[in-house]
């Protein structure tokens, strides 16, 4: 045995030992505890604002753990964090790259706040059960490295900024459950590799960038309950397996490009779990399948903006959740009590809120049926289709409707009392029909109706009374009907209106002096009435107008000076009246005006020559018999000069002047004479200075002879700084546009000096040539400017899209391989002004009357007068300087950024490049009269694109489609659709509303060369 000491000493040791264990834990917990103590204030450092003081708790005084959003859970290790959320609470900063240590996390949660940069590395969390970045600012691309996490199950990085491709590596997390990547800037194809992820529930990659195929392999996710890829740009058709996912609750497939011939017939079978689909804007074809219908659980359907024909199963009435069915859009038909059937059958449906069938085929009359559906219905659109007769009276039994659609279509007879049983409408749609008799007064009962719409039927007798009641009413159409009467006084007590149009009725009285009571209107339409009277005073109480149209009517007396008052008025048509008395000079002062219509009245005297009238093409005044002066391109007789009154002068004063006088004249003549000759010799000298080139020398008499004079004969074309004029000059032996500057016109000056400056540094093949300038004095010793092009005989792109006159240059004859071709001399033109000349040269006025045509239907860009040399423009997404001259080129081609003071950068050119390729597309400027209401001609095309890109393109190229369809068959059809659809797709990327997100012309010439290269190849040339 050992001894007691030996004993002792042994215990000894060993308790020794034990303790220095101890301590080592202790000393390790401490450390670790330190290191989340460190990475959580690190993470507070990286926070530039706090606005509601959220981690004011975070500091020496409490232990971390006890931090608002942090959280220690683990029983092994007490005081290391393990979850930290901080969602919603206003953050702004960027994301520490101290979170990577701390390594119990298992919840991450950062949604909802401002964070910005990219996604730091994380790669280290290994017990990360939950990610969630969604509602950020981050940037970059996602890093692969966060398939080092490899305990995820839930990774939310959707509403942010994030680029570039989904990394393979994430197909590595093989615990992963849901993935929601949806609204980023995400690029590239879906991974086939997710199809590993065999825990995979929710796929969600909506609104990004993503091309090419839906992946077969994502077939083999059998846990798969939502696969949500919509608003992408994915093509081609549904794999088959993926109706094969029995588990699949939502599918969410819609806005890309999805094409298929028909829809599985059996679908509703294998999909048996669905409760959403959505295929909407695809190009699907064929009957929607009765087998929907096995999928019991369908909530919502969705199969709008395809090409879907057949009826609508009556099937689809069994579906008792439903509560979504759209099919507008589509070329479904009903024709008879069979096929009308499905509204009889829908009434089973007693959740159904929405139904949906605008722009379809149906026709007959309307089964009284329709007024049996859902109490809980509140959208019924039935726009845009052929149905015929009455409007049954059982529609007002749906007393839960807010919005109600007949609009379009070819119903008749009255509309009774029915209308106001709607007690929570708020959308009243009935306009473009046959309606005949009164407006029922019940409409008066729809309380919260804030849109009311009946125009383009056959209405007569009075506005009722009763419209005054609606309090919520802010956009009121009446026009096109036969109604009489008085403008109801209410009409302007409706303290909510913006916008009412009576236009094109017979109503009659005076304008009511209570229109100045609607100070928040923001549209008139009054015109093609009987209103008498003179305009009230009052109006100039409205300051929110932005247009008023009072023209043919009987209005007398003075435009009132309370105008002067409206400061945001656009546009003023008071034409086809009996107004008398001055044109008010104060309305030359209204900055935002760029229309004003005064034409066909009794108005005198002098023209104003400020604002708005020292545009000739912004301002019509004819049928103003006794109008005089004004700008020269009025072309008004010069207002006499009132004699003054005569004082008797003394006589010796009288002999003084005699005699001093004329020598006075006499002197002064030589010296003008002399200074002018002077002056003539400098400026003609100054001639290749200004243009920096040797040039040939013409004078003002080489262009009066060449022109004729200047006749209006050979006038070809004006602009708002001057005139362009065809002639021939003998000594140059070519025909040649003339451009005078018009140097009495504000900004003319200096348009001629910048488009002087911006012809000297340029030379492209699709920019119009300059032949030389001519600095002079005119017979009346005037000065004389003018820039001498070589002329284009084929005119400019504005007439070859829209003149009517029958000859060789009318619009049915430019084919689209030739509006291709302009298109691609337009964008290589661009491209090298952006991205050739240095500095880079933004026009700041593209439009098609600024793109020449020579022999050979080649375009050329002119009309540099607005251009800008900016040193600071070098890429599309360049912000460059304000523009000192405010407002930059022609409304309805100027990018937005422009109408409220943004910077000129070569991403306007783009702009105005985009919308001019829709308008050489559809055959429709971007000021025509459909373009209101919130429509243009951006979000036209947008509505109809992909789908129904055929109903909205030119008559001429439908024409051209149909010839070459008829000749070649189907694939000539395929040829002209699919170049069509890939220039609107370019055009609508050219029109983005965010100056960033639009390409460099640099990539839009790349692909426009592309498209021709397509078309080329499959036409077999």
């Amino acid at each position: 045995m050992k001894s007691t000491a030996e004993m002792l000493y042994f215990f000894i040791i060993s308790a020794l030992f034990a303790g220095a264990h101890r301590d080592r834990a202790t000393y390790s917990i401490a450390y670790a505890e330190e290191i989340d103590h460190m990475s959580l204030l690190n993470f507070k450092k990286s926070i530039s604002m706090d606005p509601h003081g959220a981690l004011a708790s975070w500091n020496g005084s409490s232990h971390f753990c006890e931090w608002r959003g942090v959280s220690c859970h683990n029983t092994k290790h007490p005081r290391r964090a393990t979850v930290l959320d901080v969602s919603d609470l206003g953050l702004v900063g960027i994301i520490s790259p101290s979170l990577g240590n701390m390594t119990f996390l298992t919840v991450l949660n950062l949604s909802y706040n401002s964070f910005a940069d990219e996604i730091p590395p994380l790669g280290h969390l290994r017990c990360l059960e939950i990610l969630t970045f969604e509602s950020n600012s981050l940037q970059g691309r996602i890093p692969s490295e966060l398939a080092n996490c490899t305990n995820l199950r839930e990774l939310y990085l959707l509403m942010n900024h994030f680029v570039g491709e989904i990394p393979t590596e994430v197909a590595s997390l093989s615990k992963l459950g849901i993935l929601d990547l949806s609204r980023n800037n995400l690029s590239g194809v879906i991974p086939p590799s997710l199809g590993n992820i065999s825990s995979l529930s929710e796929l969600i990659t909506t609104e990004n960038q993503l091309q090419g195929r839906i992946p077969s392999e994502l077939g083999r996710l059998s846990r798969l309950t939502v696969l949500a890829i919509g608003s992408n740009n994915l093509s081609q058709g549904i794999p088959q397996s993926i109706f094969n996912l029995s588990s699949l609750k939502a599918m969410c497939l819609e806005r890309n490009q999805l094409r298929m011939p028909y829809l599985p017939s059996d679908l509703g079978t294998t999909l048996h779990n669905l409760q959403l689909i959505f295929l909407d804007y695809n190009q699907f074809a064929g009957p929607i399948p009765p087998s929907l219908s096995n999928a019991s659980q369908l909530v919502k359907i969705d199969l709008s903006s395809n090409s879907f024909t057949g009826h609508v199963p009556a099937t689809l009435g069994s579906l008792e959740k439903l509560t979504w069915l759209n099919l507008e859009f589509n070329h479904l038909v009903a024709d008879d009590k069979q096929s009308w059937m499905f509204v009889d059958v829908l009434t089973n449906c007693s959740s159904l809120q929405v139904l949906a069938l605008f722009q379809n085929q149906l026709a007959g009359q309307l089964p009284s049926s329709v007024g049996n559906l859902s109490s809980q219905l509140q959208y019924l659109l039935l726009g845009n289709n052929k149905i015929s007769g009455s409007a049954p009276s059982s529609i007002g039994n749906l007393q839960g409707l807010t919005s109600l659609g007949l609009d379009s279509n070819n119903f008749d007879g009255l509309i009774t009392n029915w209308v106001g049983n709607f007690k929570i409408m708020e959308k009243l749609f009935l306009n473009k029909n046959s309606f005949v008799g009164p407006i029922p007064s019940s409409v008066g009962n729809l309380s919260r109706l804030f849109s009311l719409t009946l125009a383009s039927n056959k209405f007569e007798g009075p506005i009722p009374e009763t419209i005054g009641q609606l309090q919520h009413l802010q956009f009121l159409d009446f026009s096109d009907n036969q109604l009489n009467g008085r403008i109801p006084v209410g009409l302007f007590n409706l303290q909510a209106a913006i916008t009412f149009d009576l236009s094109h009725n017979i109503l009659n009285g005076i304008i009511p002096r209570e229109i100045g009571n609607a100070k928040q209107l923001s549209e008139i339409d009054i015109a093609s009435n009987k209103i008498s009277g003179e305009i009230p005073e009052t109006l100039g109480n409205c300051e929110s107008f932005e247009t008023i149209i009072m023209g043919n009517n009987f209005l007398e007396g003075k435009i009132p000076l309370s105008l002067a008052n409206l400061k945001n008025l656009q546009l003023l048509d008071l034409s086809h009246n009996s107004l008398s008395g001055p044109v008010p000079g104060f309305l030359g002062s209204l900055k935002m005006l760029h229309i004003l219509d005064l034409s066909y009245n009794h108005l005198q005297g002098e023209v104003p020559r400020n604002g708005v009238f020292t545009n000739a093409s912004a301002l019509i005044l004819t049928g103003n018999q006794n109008l005089c002066g004004g700008i020269t391109e009025l072309h008004l007789a010069p207002c006499p000069v009132l004699p003054s009154r005569k004082r008797r002068l003394p006589r010796s004063l009288k002999t003084v002047i005699l005699v001093v006088c004329p020598m006075l004249v006499l002197a002064l003549i030589v010296i003008v004479v002399l200074f002018r000759r002077k002056k003539h010799e400098r400026k003609s000298l100054m001639v290749p200075s200004v243009l920096g080139m040797h040039l040939p020398q013409v004078s003002y008499m080489d262009l009066a002879k060449s022109t004729n004079n200047f006749s209006p004969s050979n006038l070809i074309g004006k602009g708002a700084h001057g005139s362009v004029y065809r002639g021939f000059i003998s000594h140059l032996k070519t025909d040649v546009a003339v451009k005078v500057f018009n140097l009495e016109m504000q900004g003319a000056e200096r348009s001629f000096l910048v488009e002087c400056q911006t012809l000297r540094s340029i030379k492209h093949r699709n920019l119009v040539s300059v032949l030389t300038a001519c600095l002079s004095i005119d017979p009346r010793g005037n000065e004389f400017k003018a820039i001498v092009y070589e002329f284009m005989p084929k005119g400019n792109l504005d007439e070859l899209i829209h003149s009517q006159r029958s000859n060789e240059h009318v619009a049915g004859h430019i084919i689209l391989a030739q509006r291709l071709n302009i298109a691609i001399d337009m964008a290589n033109a661009l491209d090298y002004l952006h991205h050739s000349t240095k500095p880079p040269v933004v026009h700041c006025d593209l439009k098609p009357s600024n793109i020449l045509l020579d022999d050979d239907m080649g375009a050329h860009i002119g009309d540099f007068g607005l251009a800008k040399l900016r040193n600071d423009c070098l890429s599309v997404s360049a912000g460059c300087s304000t523009s000192s001259a405010g407002f930059r080129g022609t409304i309805g081609y100027a990018a937005p950024e422009y109408a409220t003071g943004g910077h000129i950068s070569t991403a306007g050119d783009v702009y105005s490049f985009g919308v001019l390729l829709l308008e050489m597309l559809t055959g429709k400027r971007p000021t025509n009269a459909i373009f209101m209401e919130g429509l243009s001609i951006i979000s036209f095309v947008l509505m109809n694109y992909p789908n129904k890109i055929t109903s909205i393109i030119d008559e001429c190229l439908q024409e051209d489609l149909d010839n070459l369809n008829k000749e070649t068959q189907s694939d000539c059809n395929c040829r002209v659709h699919g170049c069509i659809q890939s220039m609107l797709e370019i055009g609508l990327a050219c029109t983005h509303q965010l100056p960033k997100e639009r390409p460099n012309m640099q990539e839009v010439a790349r692909k426009l060369l592309a498209t021709r290269v397509a078309y080329d190849k499959s036409s077999g040339f």
